[in-house]
């Protein structure tokens, strides 16, 4: 709109008077737009916390009533990763009250690790070999967006972490997979370790979530029944579970304990 704006003042097809007043109805519309869609935003967030949603979950609910669903999906991961940020400069988890926390990606974190130095090393290297102070300061942003996304990635994968609870088994892969299994509907927890290289890292396979960390999974969970899960917006219906642990024989112990605990059965044995 501008851009027709400025293209008519310059042929002079309109002056600027006429110019400022279609900024004016334009932009009041535009913010009218803003307000309601910032209303209907706000109505489906205290909804959606009405019904036991935390802050992150409810907000992403309200960002997907109101934007389109590629923008949505850009702006929840924004802000999961700037939580992350700040749950880890707190050293806290995202766990609920009666949840313990299930490590995974010890790998992962590591090369991040090493990623992150090297990319610093770079940033300084870059800014002082360059000539072009414009050049410069374009990749000096740009490599700081990027280590401050890197930083958020390797937080989420530590305030993140798998959890388990008299309620649910929650399967997390930092910021972009978040999967709930009922704890009354695990049957069984074994070891074994597999690897279905899959292109990403949460699939429903032959009715088997796999979340691989490492291109690896080591951990069988058996349902007693199906469950639906979603997965990047849509259903799956699945009765095992594939996912992956630092320590998975402390893991399934672990599980095992509150599966025992969830009906008064018998804990399924490791």
């Amino acid at each position: 709109m501008l851009a027709i704006e400025v293209l008519l003042l310059v042929t002079g097809a309109i002056d600027f008077g006429a110019g400022a007043r279609i900024v004016l109805v334009v932009e009041s519309l535009l913010l009218g737009l803003v307000l309601l869609q910032a209303r209907s935003a706000w109505s489906v967030y205290r909804a959606a916390r009405a019904g036991g949603r935390d802050e992150i979950g409810a907000t992403g609910v309200a960002l997907d009533a109101v934007l389109p669903a590629p923008a949505a999906a850009v702006l929840k991961q924004d802000l999961l990763l700037w939580r992350a940020l700040y749950l880890a400069t707190r050293r806290r988890k995202a766990l609920d009250a009666d949840e313990v926390a299930v490590a995974y990606g010890r790998e992962v974190r590591t090369i991040m690790w090493l990623v992150m130095v090297v990319d610093g090393v770079l940033l300084v290297v870059v800014h002082l070999a360059l000539p072009w102070p414009v050049v410069r300061m374009v990749l000096f942003v740009l490599s700081v967006i990027g280590l401050l996304w890197l930083a958020g990635f390797l937080a989420a994968l530590h305030v993140y972490p798998h959890a388990i609870g008299p309620r649910r088994l929650r399967l997390r892969f930092a910021s972009f997979y978040d999967v709930s299994v009922p704890v009354t509907m695990i049957k069984s927890i074994r070891v074994e370790r597999s690897s279905k290289g899959l292109l990403r890292s949460a699939e429903v396979v032959g009715g088997t979530l796999v979340m691989e960390v490492s291109s690896s999974t080591n951990l069988v969970i058996e349902l007693t029944g199906t469950h639906v899960v979603k997965l990047r917006g849509r259903e799956y219906p699945i009765t095992r579970v594939r996912c992956h642990a630092d320590d998975p024989v402390k893991a399934a112990a672990m599980m095992t304990s509150f599966v025992g605990g969830a009906d008064g059965s018998t804990p399924t044995s490791v």
